[in-house]
Order: C-alpha cells, then sequence, then structure tokens
C-alpha cells in the first residue's frame, strides 16, 4: 500500500516537473542521470567494470541507472571474486573475470588491505591525508593473474557480441597502468570512467591531470566530474571521471 502511494507521487510530482529522491539517493543521484543519458546517447551495450570490489557498481547500474545490458566484472581478490561468482550464477547478463587488468600479462602481488575497497597493486601513503589511516592499511598480501585488456577483449568482444563498450575503472591507484595496457581496445570503447585522484593515497598513483592528458591523446574529451565520496567534504581525495571517445560522438567543436 505505502509502496503504491510512494510511487503515484512521485509520478505525479514529475508530471508536475519535480523529481522525488529519497536521501540516501542523492548522493548518485546527478551522476546517475548522467550515465542514464550517457548510455542512451551511446547505446552502450556492454559494460567493462574494472576493479568490481563486491558488486557496488553493477548494484548502482541495475537499481540508479536502470542498465539491463551485459556487465562484466573483473576482480583479482580471491574472497571477492568467489563471492562475486556467487552472486551471478543464474544472471545471463552479469559475467565476472576474476583477475587483475594491467600493463603486461604475468602474476603480480595484490595488496590486500584492511578495508578490501582500498586493495591496490601500490602501497598505501598517508601523507597527503591521514583520513584512512586504519582501513587503508595492508593485511595481507595476495598473488593474483594480471592480463591486459587488450589480450581480453577480442575474445571477450567474440563471447558477447558487443559494439558499443564503457569502460570503468576503480583499481586504486592503478587505472593509468591499465589504460596503458588497453592501446589496442580504447579505440573501440564508446566512453569511460576512471577514479582520478587528487590527494594521494598510494604511493606512485598519478595525478588527476596526468591521466586525463593520457586520454586525451588517446582521442577521449572530459564530459563529467563527480566527487566520489560527499563523506569526505570538504577535501576531495578523488572524483570520478567520464570522458567520451570523439570517434564515437558528435561533439560541437565550436560556438552555437
Amino acid at each position: 500500500m505505502l509502496g503504491g502511494i510512494k510511487h503515484w507521487l512521485a509520478q505525479r510530482m514529475r508530471t508536475l516537473g519535480y523529481t522525488i529522491i529519497p536521501n540516501w539517493q542523492l548522493a548518485n543521484f546527478s551522476q546517475a542521470e548522467y550515465l542514464v543519458q550517457l548510455f542512451g546517447l551511446l547505446e552502450v551495450d556492454c559494460v567493462l567494470d574494472v576493479g568490481a570490489n563486491s558488486g557496488q557498481y553493477h548494484d548502482f547500474l541495475r537499481h540508479h541507472v536502470g542498465y539491463a545490458g551485459t556487465v562484466v566484472s573483473f576482480e583479482p581478490v580471491p574472497t571477492l571474486g568467489q563471492h562475486l561468482q556467487e552472486r551471478a550464477q543464474g544472471r545471463r547478463n552479469w559475467l565476472i573475470e576474476p583477475y587483475a587488468l594491467g600493463t603486461q600479462r604475468g602474476r603480480a602481488l595484490l595488496n590486500v588491505m584492511v578495508s578490501d575497497r582500498f586493495s591496490s597493486f601500490l602501497a598505501p601513503s598517508h601523507t597527503g591525508t591521514d583520513m584512512f589511516l586504519n582501513s587503508n592499511r595492508v593485511e595481507q598480501q595476495v598473488e593474483v593473474e594480471v592480463h591486459t585488456l587488450d589480450e581480453v577483449f577480442p575474445q571477450l568482444q567474440e563471447h558477447i557480441g558487443f559494439q558499443r563498450p564503457y569502460l570503468k575503472l576503480d583499481t586504486q591507484g592503478f587505472d593509468l597502468a591499465v589504460l596503458e595496457g588497453a592501446a589496442s581496445s580504447l579505440p573501440e570503447i564508446v566512453a569511460l570512467q576512471t577514479e582520478a585522484s587528487v590527494t594521494p593515497i598510494y604511493e606512485g598513483a598519478p595525478d588527476f591531470a596526468t591521466v586525463i592528458r593520457h586520454l586525451e591523446n588517446q582521442g577521449f574529451l572530459l564530459s563529467g566530474i563527480f566527487a566520489n565520496n560527499p563523506d569526505h567534504f570538504p577535501r576531495m581525495i578523488e572524483f570520478d571521471c567520464h570522458m567520451i571517445n570523439q570517434v564515437h560522438v558528435s561533439v560541437p567543436t565550436g560556438p552555437a
């Protein structure tokens, strides 16, 4: 009964030019609305979710963006990969790849942090901020399998049949390494998002300007910026940087 009233009220307010959203959705609302428009414009038919953790981005796409297409989640931490496999069982449009992506194929030691969402190939740094002193701390190291996107992209494309893929990167300071291993694949990516660093929390992690310049050199244009952790206010630690491939979208170059 209550759910029906809420739905009716939301629909009624929308006809009057208003949107009703719960407080818990406020932090993600702007980015979700952006992706709704972007996915529709670019006709995205597959999302490559690199650094999936426990599937938060998959859930965000399904419940907030309304995306129902294929998601391929890459997650090298063994316990998380197993958890994702269990969650994805029986779901036709969710594939799990239990390995990392990087600059070259091989095996490497991954730092699994106290809070696993911080796990990274890079060592934690607390010089910029001590905000994550307890959570971004190495609990154990595990050896994981590493591939390049260029290596696995053709196989995934043949298996899934996608034509207009979207790339999401959240590898805790390692996004540029993933991009460097994707030089041949990037022209096929219609748009992407990367977790860009403002305040470094990993040793040797590139800053946001370095990553943006790299992507601009690959033919991508800046499209959207969203602070990804509003609870860090007023500091900005990282932001989700969205870029579009100008080969796949018509972008005005001058004044209207």
